[in-house]
């Protein structure tokens, strides 16, 4: 492919940034006019430039390099002039033979400079990745874990990230990656140490962002074969503080005659309502609910239940939260006014869980402060452990992992159905 467009009877080389390279070349086209109107000659002007180009991008993929940063860029068009593709040093000593001669005889060839020397033998060493570049790459980098997010998934996977690299940044300052040293690390955890002393943060929150930025720092360095030494760097960073504490359950003697009474939640809609219901009754996250589709409502079956799977756009927190669950009081009845499931808020749960909460602050119907909607999973939980259920019919409704080996077919939907009569709130 020669990648020709004519203009005014004037060739140019003309190729789109490959998206494989986007991330390093930002550009949408690489235009080049080849100064001539012989086709005949752009032809073979259009394949130098383009085996050129093509190594300049292999080039800037091997490094992390971006287009049009540093001296190195500077390097990299040179050598395409005087008609060479650019490696530097340790790249060009991989190169055939026949390759690194030429470029030798090249030079003996010219009245050669400094300047052209540095481009030809490739005197530029590989660029160093910036701290500040890190996150940018790592993106790039982690697209496999995208694949099936919805965009309201990928902001949130996304988010903590960047406050968590933003707050580093701010605490460590910009430097070269590979001159990561233990005291950064020490030094950004014991940032952390002094916000955890006001009491306005617990220590998970200071881990979470600890462990992101390990992870963005290790996957770049790996990537890109910096020799960091990350068991060092990160050894013991977490911060071992029991703080956070356990939110509060609700009784279900306060579930029964206050929460769920129907006077109570008379002013929400129909669907955020019935929401309610079916999280108390089925354990099941809001956004497991808010993300079945009719078919996963199995109302006419022997059993009546629900089938939470995971699909591009709603995949599950785990891979252990596939799962059927038997519909028993509140939730049958709700599935039955809401047979195609809460399709207003599909695709939004964070909205739905921001109107509960709002709504059942307003009404007070929170017995404590420390309690939110999602503490009905709680609750869930606490009526399977008082009725003994056994561990592997907990991990089978809650959507957890089982600790065991995971031998034959489960736990049956008949044995489920089992266990839910016996902790249901509505009879």
């Amino acid at each position: 492919m020669t990648h020709l467009l004519n203009r005014n009877g004037i060739y140019y080389y003309n190729r789109k940034v490959p998206n494989a390279y986007r991330q390093y070349d930002p550009r949408d086209y690489v235009r080049v006019s080849l100064n001539t109107d012989s086709k005949k000659i752009a032809i073979r002007l259009a394949d130098e430039k383009n085996d050129q180009l093509e190594a300049y991008w292999h080039t800037l993929h091997k490094t992390g390099e971006m287009h049009s940063e540093s001296k190195y860029k500077a390097l990299v068009e040179r050598a395409q002039v005087l008609g060479f593709a650019y490696y530097y040093n340790q790249f060009l000593a991989e190169r055939p033979f026949h390759e690194i001669i030429a470029r030798y005889q090249y030079l003996e060839k010219v009245n050669f400079n400094e300047k052209q020397v540095e481009a030809v033998l490739g005197a530029e060493e590989k660029p160093v990745i910036q701290l500040k570049n890190a996150l940018r790459l790592f993106w790039n980098l982690s697209k496999d874990k995208l694949i099936d997010k919805s965009e309201r998934q990928v902001k949130k996977w996304k988010n903590p990230r960047k406050r968590a690299f933003k707050n580093f940044l701010l605490c460590v300052g910009n430097k070269p990656l590979p001159e990561l040293t233990r005291s950064d690390i020490v030094n950004f955890r014991n940032w952390w140490i002094g916000r955890l002393k006001s009491g306005e943060y617990v220590s998970n929150t200071a881990n979470k962002e600890l462990i992101n930025v390990k992870t963005i720092i290790t996957t770049v360095a790996e990537h890109y074969e910096l020799g960091l030494d990350d068991i060092r760097l990160f050894k013991k960073i977490q911060i071992k503080r029991d703080d956070a504490g356990k939110r509060p359950a609700f009784t279900t003697e306060y579930l029964l005659e206050t929460f769920l009474k129907p006077e109570n939640l008379a002013g929400l809609n129909e669907q955020a309502r019935n929401a309610l219901y079916a999280f108390s009754e089925t354990g099941a996250g809001i956004s497991e609910l808010v993300s079945l589709l009719p078919e996963d409502i199995r109302l006419d079956d022997e059993i009546p239940h629900i089938v939470i799977v995971s699909r591009k756009g709603s995949t599950q927190k785990t891979k252990y939260r596939r799962r059927e669950i038997p519909l028993v009081g509140f939730a049958l009845d709700a599935f039955k006014e809401c047979p195609d499931g809460f399709t207003r808020y599909a695709g939004r749960p964070d909205s739905l869980t921001t109107l509960l909460n709002k709504y059942l602050t307003e009404n007070k119907l929170f017995p404590t402060e420390e309690h939110s909607v999602y503490s009905l999973r709680h609750s869930f939980q606490d009526r399977l452990l008082a009725i003994k259920a056994l561990d592997r019919e907990q991990a089978d409704l809650m959507g957890h992992k089982f600790e065991r080996p995971d031998y034959g077919e489960g736990v049956t939907l008949a044995q489920k159905l089992e266990c839910l009569k016996k902790i249901q709130l509505r009879r």
